[in-house]
């Protein structure tokens, strides 16, 4: 299974190989004084998994889950989307074709993906359609700072992770009856900002669903966008194991029709970019992570650290600078107790 990430008591972040392959993966997060983040990435030819640790000085909430993914029922409590949050309009069921993409409030269409503006279409099995049509579920694309809050209660057994509405006898409906809107604002404790010259394309991974990383937020030069922070608590859960938003994030210049696809090692875009970010929210606590992403050799043509907005409560220190993380490792992490946290490209 392609990849995605999982909120522990500490915070990690995944890569992704190809959408072809299945891999299932598996996360753990040990935490000692520091927080230790052990993350498992599937290679992105031969989907073999290996762990990097990574720790920081952040202080950790007292949350101890494991792991990654999340499964979500549509009925459960604890599916939480529910509609009025941050979404405004109802969506109804059976009412728009699935030949149509769905023009609603916060909505995204990804065009360049070449689905109709959806971000994948998948059988239940896992397999992938080429059009939003009967049986098959249509993912989508959120603006930045919100979540989809689609995906069925049954999921595979297998662990693969199914999102979006479904195509049923030629129109759509959702699959999470408790959410009315599609899309829902997320926690507001993260920003990017960009003081670069030219902007940056932040490209989320559609999950729960296919985990291709085609959800874009563009951070234009010398602005800021929000970040996507999860509330890990009551967002989707695979196998009842907390979950988190991971974007991979391309070199300064790539547009989101270049960086938000899958890439190969010759562009270095996509699942090749260099870094990847995380970001949840836990027990009250943020987590906020850069990693570098070990299907890229080359490092970002930009620095970036997370930093407290005043007033806001952050433990720990990340900075990615000169192709070099603050920690002396492959990736850092930091709390955010109270406040907002800036992603800060320079």
């Amino acid at each position: 299974m392609k990849f995605n990430c999982v909120l522990l008591a500490a915070f990690m972040v995944a890569a992704a190989p190809s959408p072809k392959h299945d891999h299932e993966d598996r996360h753990a997060i040990k935490r000692d004084v520091d927080v230790v983040t052990v993350v498992e990435y599937v290679g992105a030819d031969d989907g073999n998994g290996f762990d990097v640790k990574t720790s920081t000085k952040a202080q950790p909430s007292s949350v101890a889950t494991s792991t990654r993914k999340t499964l979500q029922p549509s009925s459960s409590s604890s599916s939480s989307s529910s509609s009025s949050n941050g979404g405004s309009g109802s969506f109804k069921d059976g009412t728009i074709p699935c030949s149509q993409f769905p023009n609603v409030d916060n909505v995204v269409a990804v065009d360049w993906v070449g689905l109709g503006g959806w971000a994948s279409v998948m059988n239940f099995d896992g397999s992938y359609g080429q059009s939003c049509s009967d049986g098959l579920y249509c993912s989508y694309a959120c603006k930045p700072g919100y979540s989809k809050t689609q995906w069925p209660s049954e999921q595979p057994s297998d662990g693969k992770a199914i999102g979006g509405l479904l195509c049923k006898n030629g129109y759509l409906y959702r699959t999470n009856t408790n959410a009315d809107s599609l899309c829902q604002q997320d926690i507001q404790s993260a920003n990017a900002k960009n003081t670069l010259g030219k902007s940056v394309a932040l490209c989320r991974t559609d999950y729960p669903g296919s985990e291709n990383m085609v959800v874009p937020t563009v951070v234009d030069a010398g602005s800021s966008q929000p970040m996507s922070v999860i509330d890990s608590d009551s967002y989707y859960q695979w196998q009842g194991k907390k979950t988190s938003a991971q974007y991979y994030v391309n070199n300064a210049g790539v547009s989101k029709e270049q960086g938000c696809v899958w890439g190969d090692a010759a562009s270095g875009n996509g699942n090749y970019a260099p870094l990847i970010f995380g970001s949840g929210k836990s027990n009250g606590v943020t987590y906020l992570s850069i990693t570098k992403n070990p299907n890229s050799n080359s490092a970002a043509n930009f620095n970036v650290k997370i930093e407290g907005a005043d007033g806001a409560d952050v433990g720990g220190t990340c900075v990615y600078e000169n192709g070099q993380f603050s920690s002396g490792s492959d990736g850092c992490t930091v709390a955010v107790k109270s406040g907002v946290a800036n992603f800060i490209f320079y």
